[in-house]
């Protein structure tokens, strides 16, 4: 101790900045995008729990399902509550046996237009997705509320319609404002400013109904009071999507399963919230090819789209990732159809764990694994099926994207598999597209916890 003490302040400190310097040098800045986890998969809690927005009547045309599953070995207790727009709500109780799943529509025996879910389980290793009723789009349901939300390429021309569906999970009234970018500039409508949504209640916010007759709008809810589970609700001619959000503007994102087929339009949409313009940049990856980096600016406040497909500058060669920087934090999306009808979809962030499964019956066109660092990652997959389990392990190289089924053939059939993927850093994407054609119209991903 007397020794320590006799060395100069200066070297101490000197040693202290070296040691933060490699810390600094060593880590990956990677823009947290991720919404709250609800994937507590190897997790000991004595309780958890899920919330789920995003559903409407058969007469809107926005219905869909939720799927509960089960990934442990072990029984659970699971309370189910359906709560509509107008105030209606029921509860049921059930047990969700070893790796059994569940699914239900929340608008079933609930008078109402629009509807939320909240699921209190007993225990860890309980996940929720839920998917439209066409099988367009699919979304991770989430284990808290959040207080800020980003989403881009809302569309609210003729024919379409852009809809907030908004869960308040908590036992307290929440109050909420709602602004959006586009090529209006900033708008933040009157009428949704401080917005409240009742203890355990369900809300939707209609863009159409102040945001008229637009294309690619941005919007950012700020919770002023309490938190909230939001889902944008997106519907392009007879396809719905779910755009899942952000919750913070964004410098870098990965794309990393954007069609190229023909007959298909593939499009990064985005939205500036800041004052300052920003200068984005897409580098696309395209097996056997060299594609030029494509650049764009977005003004302040507003909205810009850069064309992936149909591009004279990408042939037309299966799946390309897109990797997007940029110098102001925008907001982006991928949009993905023919023509005027189009699915959304928000980028994620790396994670060490997933969860993969064929929620719809159709297995996958694609399923991609992602390394966003420069250093390899060992990846665990583990397949389960009926009460057993059967693990593999890959190699995946840094600054990669690999097909599941070229990095182990057992995976070759996705057909109903059900696969918790683990990584040794949190530095992995998953992505995976349902089948359509042309290829590539409705891309989910893995059920990373949001």
């Amino acid at each position: 101790m007397n020794n320590f003490r006799r060395v100069p302040l200066l070297a101490v400190l000197a040693l202290v900045l070296v040691v933060v310097g490699i810390l600094s040098s060593t880590a990956t800045s990677v823009d947290p995008s991720q919404l709250p986890s609800a994937l507590a998969l190897n997790g000991h809690a004595e309780s958890t729990a899920l919330y789920c927005t995003g559903f409407s009547s058969d007469k809107l045309g926005e219905s869909g399902r939720v799927i509960l599953l089960n990934t442990t070995a072990r029984s659970h207790e699971v309370t189910i509550d359906h709560v509509s727009n107008l105030g209606v709500a029921i509860s049921q109780e059930m047990t969700l046996r070893a790796y059994q799943q569940y699914g239900f529509d929340p608008s079933v025996g609930v008078r109402g237009d629009f509807f939320g879910v909240g699921a209190q389980v007993s225990g860890g290793g309980v996940v929720g997705v839920e998917v439209t009723k066409d099988h367009t789009s699919e979304a991770p349901c989430i284990s808290t509320g959040i207080t800020n939300w980003f989403a881009a390429g809302f569309d609210t021309t003729v024919g379409s319609s852009a809809i907030l569906s908004v869960y308040n999970p908590t036992e307290t009234p929440a109050v909420f404002n709602v602004s959006t970018f586009s090529s209006s500039g900033y708008v933040a409508p009157q009428r949704f400013q401080g917005y409240a949504v009742a203890a355990h209640s369900q809300a939707e916010i209609d863009l159409g109904t102040e945001i008229v007759d637009l294309s690619d709008v941005g919007v950012h809810v700020r919770v002023l009071r309490g938190t909230l589970d939001i889902v944008g609700l997106q519907k392009s001619g007879p396809t719905v999507s779910y755009n899942t959000g952000v919750e913070q503007a964004l410098t870098t994102a990965i794309f990393p399963l954007v069609t190229t087929a023909n007959n298909a339009t593939a499009q990064i949409r985005f939205s500036n919230p800041g004052p300052t313009p920003a200068n984005v940049t897409l580098k696309v990856t395209l097996a056997k090819y060299h594609v030029p980096n494509q650049t764009l600016t977005v003004p302040p406040y507003g909205s810009a789209v850069a064309s992936i497909t149909p591009n004279p500058a990408i042939p037309v060669a299966g799946y390309a990732s897109v990797a997007m920087t940029s110098s102001q934090p925008v907001i982006p999306a991928l949009a993905t159809g023919t023509g005027n009808d189009v699915a959304l979809s928000a980028p994620t962030s790396p994670e060490p764990e997933y969860l993969v499964g064929d929620f719809t019956g159709r297995g996958f066109d694609a399923a991609t694994l992602t390394n966003t660092s420069s250093r390899s990652i060992s990846i665990d997959v583990t397949t389960l099926r009926g009460a057993t389990s059967h693990p593999a392990q890959l190699r995946l190289a840094g600054d990669s994207t690999e097909s599941v089924r070229s990095l182990d053939p057992a995976l070759a059939d996705l057909r109903g598999v059900v696969m918790i993927v683990n990584a040794s850093r949190p530095t992995l994407l998953v992505a995976l597209t349902l089948p359509t054609r042309p290829a590539g119209m409705t891309v989910v991903s893995g059920l990373d916890g949001r």
